[in-house]
């Protein structure tokens, strides 16, 4: 053999990637063990992804599912990237999407198809846990969500503020003639009405903001970081998209509003009867 040759074989060989090898029943059952019973999904994933980071080398993981796009392993973005579908039970769990920096052979990927259906049934547990706990937090109504969600992340944006010195503003909404609607059309065209500001009242703020129904026709707003002059764009904005809505406006809905600054030493109770003070003031003005 012609020596040169001889070396370049070699060097080959040298920098070959090596073969991919099949998960053995210990690998899998050691895997499932770390797998089970985790409920959060973020530690759920990063489990998964250290697991097939010892056979693939990943430079970018990325997660779509329900509209949602999720970056499981934050890394510099491939040419070579390959989408994958993860199902438990015939029920879509969303699609995994690798950056490697080489393209996957047909080992590596039956591979990753042996990680998915180990993986899919833990996500799926996870999955079914946070809709639940989360129908748990939310109004059925209006999907805002509820008194309790309310409570809880009132403490923790407290908690935050006092930590960080993150600016809070809590923000109180009360409808204006709603009872009016209730007792003159009936309940339908009540939730209608609630349904309607709910989602003007979504459209009122930034997406990180938190909106609530605390009440049957009583609304809060967590907005963080924030200012007065936060607070403020928001009523106005709300203010205009309730005046361009027809059918807020045919039932002659207003709504009447107030807010508190988070003030050094606040808690929940104080924060609250300032921004429902204000709003009441407000109210008997109209």
């Amino acid at each position: 053999m012609d020596p040169l040759h001889w070396n370049d074989k070699l060097a080959d060989s040298q920098y070959a990637k090596p073969r991919t090898k099949p998960l053995g029943a210990d690998q899998r059952l050691l895997l499932l063990q770390k797998l089970q019973g985790k409920l959060d999904i973020s530690l759920l994933f990063d489990i998964f992804s250290r697991e097939v980071e010892k056979q693939i080398d990943i430079s970018r993981l990325i997660w779509n599912s329900d509209n949602t796009t999720t970056l499981v392993r934050q890394g510099a973005s491939s040419q070579f990237r390959q989408t994958f579908i993860l199902r438990f039970n015939k029920i879509e769990l969303g699609k995994l999407q690798y950056h490697t920096p080489y393209a996957l052979d047909q080992d590596e990927v039956n591979l990753l198809h042996t990680y998915h259906r180990l993986f899919a049934g833990p996500l799926a547990c996870a999955l079914e846990y946070r809709r639940v706990k989360n129908m748990a937090l939310r109004d059925y109504l209006s999907g805002l969500g509820n008194r309790n969600s309310f409570e809880q992340d009132l403490n923790h944006a407290i908690a935050m503020s006092e930590r960080r010195n993150i600016g809070l503003v809590l923000a109180m909404f009360d409808l204006d003639n709603f009872k009016q609607v209730n007792d003159r059309f009936g309940h339908p065209d009540g939730d209608k009405v609630i349904r309607h500001f709910s989602l003007l009242l979504k459209k009122s703020v930034r997406a990180t903001d938190r909106c609530y129904r605390v009440g049957g026709d009583e609304f809060a707003v967590l907005l963080q970081p924030a200012t007065d002059t936060s607070a403020l764009h928001v009523i106005r904005r709300l203010d205009t998209l309730m005046a361009d809505d027809s059918t807020l406006r045919t039932l002659k809905i207003g709504c009447s509003s107030g807010f508190s600054v988070y003030q050094k030493g606040d808690t929940n109770i104080t924060l609250v009867d300032r921004a429902d003070r204000h709003l009441y003031k407000q109210k008997r003005t109209r």
